[in-house]
């Protein structure tokens, strides 16, 4: 069983992963970061070159593997949708090459709660689903995913590019259409997960597993990115938190996202 994560820019995140997924993972597993910070001035690290090596001093004090994303050519890429495909598809063929168990995680994606793998090991897969054009098109989200690549069939169709009229992942449609059944269900191998999607939840949705967990509570509910009672933090599948746009895709700027991403530590470590 392997954890994956890419990070680009918080090495608060890789430590807020790493001590949660210690916490309530029920399991053995092997963490593997994946470096996709930039060595050249870029939104994504505020202009600090030295968040690669940052990211690779933090993996290195907690004895985490550490792979470097080849990513010198998001220098002429500014599209965030376009970039993380990329960097998403390099993932994907480190999956290929070594036949396992993966739960892939988003870098601002934190379990807060008890889990076992087993929960997936039914399926082939465990998935976000995504829709555009009235439900025309289906494919699932990066930010999330088991695949059992020991089992999954039609791996060659598995692809994280774009496509129009979608964003990171939309080429995945051709692999969702392939295991798609005719009364226009899923087949049994595909597990979708559940989630609360950003701005549009309330703590009164919070499951009744996390409602008793103060720090996690306290957190979303003080976030500033709060649209007044909707909450920004999404949660999936009842027992991970996506603290969202950690990679500053949203160029809002890196101190508030060390400052909330501190916040978050303190609430949950």
């Amino acid at each position: 069983m392997k954890i994956l994560t890419a990070v680009v820019n918080n090495p608060i995140f890789i430590e807020i992963q790493y001590y949660t997924l210690q916490k309530y993972f029920k399991g053995e597993y092997e963490f593997i970061v994946f470096n996709d910070a930039k060595d050249f001035p870029d939104f994504t690290n505020g202009g600090d070159i030295t968040l690669t090596t940052q990211i690779k001093e933090t993996c290195s004090r907690l004895k985490i593997t550490c792979i470097d994303i080849p990513n010198s050519e998001h220098q002429y890429i500014k599209e965030p949708g376009i970039r993380t495909a990329h960097s998403m598809n390099y993932i994907l063929e480190y999956q290929k090459r070594y036949p396992d168990q993966y739960l892939v995680l988003d870098s601002d994606m934190f379990l807060i709660d008890d889990f076992d793998i087993h929960r997936y090991s039914f399926y082939s897969c465990a998935v976000i689903h995504q829709s555009r054009l009235d439900n025309r098109i289906h494919y699932f989200w990066n930010g999330i995913y088991y695949f059992d690549t020991t089992r999954m069939k039609d791996m060659e169709l598995l692809n994280w590019s774009c496509s129009p009229y979608c964003d990171t992942g939309g080429m995945m449609q051709e692999w969702l259409r392939k295991h798609r059944l005719e009364n226009g269900e899923y087949s049994r191998e595909i597990y979708l997960m559940p989630y609360l999607s950003s701005c549009h939840w309330t703590l009164t949705e919070l499951p009744d597993n996390l409602k008793e967990n103060k720090g996690l509570v306290d957190f979303l509910s003080t976030d500033p990115r709060n649209n007044k009672e909707q909450l920004f933090c999404e949660l999936y599948d009842h027992l991970f938190l996506h603290y969202r746009c950690g990679g500053n895709w949203r160029q809002e700027g890196l101190d508030l996202h060390r400052l909330l991403a501190e916040k978050l530590k303190q609430s949950l470590i």
